[in-house]
């Protein structure tokens, strides 16, 4: 049996996102190709993309499901214009309804770690745009947490519960230092142990979670506790 994929990678949550991603990247998804060089995986001619970008599609080119989440990091990032200029769209939303990008061509006074802006409905000629609360680094680590939570093979998935009842999660998981993922929606945030991936979302006093596991077992504890389950794989 395979060792399950520890959390360590968290304590580089804060100090180095990119080693993050990596470690979480590399322990979650298998290789199933060679691993390749400092180019990108469908991205030729990008390769002065911003660090972490660079690093997330070197580490899809050895792992395609990478590009098969729900909402799908795109195998080549594509140029395109909007409100808030030119910019670089990597990843949109599964229906289409708003994508991500960052300032392209990168401005000489950018940061190595450039803001992700949000755009809602691309399409139309003037489409709203809003700026991620984290930067590209620790956007992608949220990108990749959720995809993966909502890939993986076995899932559990809670009715509204109040707030007080997710305390005894503390003993059992991790959390992940990052702002909420998608705050104009779900605002997720993000708590891990080996194997899992789960995700809260709360707000007024109530919350809702969803569980991600590589291995059915790893849910078995969950069974201890009386949530109202919408889903349980366990």
């Amino acid at each position: 049996m395979t060792r399950m994929p520890g959390v360590e990678w968290v304590a580089h949550v804060e100090t180095d996102p990119i080693r993050a991603l990596e470690s979480f990247v590399t322990g979650w998804f298998p290789a199933e190709r060679p691993e390749v060089g400092e180019g990108t995986s469908g991205a030729d001619g990008l390769g002065d993309m911003p660090a972490a970008l660079t690093a997330l599609h070197r580490f899809a080119g050895a792992r395609p499901a990478l590009h098969e989440f729900h909402h799908p990091l795109w195998t080549r990032p594509e140029r395109a214009s909007g409100p808030l200029g030119d910019r670089l769209v990597f990843a949109n939303e599964n229906q289409a309804g708003w994508d991500w990008s960052v300032p392209w061509p990168p401005h000489a006074t950018d940061k190595a770690d450039p803001p992700v802006w949000l755009t809602f409905d691309p399409r139309l000629p003037d489409p709203e745009t809003i700026v991620e609360e984290e930067p590209l680094s620790r956007f992608l680590l949220q990108f990749t947490l959720f995809g993966a939570s909502g890939a993986a093979p076995y899932q559990a998935w809670t009715n509204v519960v109040p707030t007080e009842r997710l305390a005894p999660l503390g003993d059992m998981l991790r959390p992940v230092p990052l702002s909420p993922f998608l705050p104009t929606f779900t605002a997720e945030r993000f708590f891990v142990a080996p194997g899992l991936l789960a995700q809260i979302s709360s707000g007024e006093g109530e919350a809702t979670v969803a569980f991600g596991a590589l291995r059915r077992e790893t849910l078995t504890p969950l069974r201890e506790h009386p949530f109202p389950w919408r889903r349980f794989d366990g």
